[in-house]
């Protein structure tokens, strides 16, 4: 990745997003966007996308850091 520049990857970003917002507008017809490759080649490709922390996770996370007194979530 070391090839593209923030520029780049920006514009790559804004490109998703406006062919995403076309394809909504659309009504979904047709295949959903994808993104540029990046010239790496290394991809999520069809992973799933990692699952969103649980609030019991959360809550240890922000303890630790002192975020949230001792007792406070219990």
């Amino acid at each position: 990745m070391a090839d593209w520049d923030l520029q780049a990857l920006l514009l790559r970003r804004i490109d998703l997003l406006l062919a995403g917002a076309n394809w909504q507008r659309a009504g979904g017809k047709g295949q959903k966007p994808k993104p540029i490759d990046l010239p790496d080649g290394k991809g999520r490709g069809s992973k799933p996308a990692p699952s969103k922390p649980s609030g019991d996770d959360i809550a240890a996370r922000l303890k630790n850091l002192g975020l949230i007194p001792a007792g406070a979530t219990e």
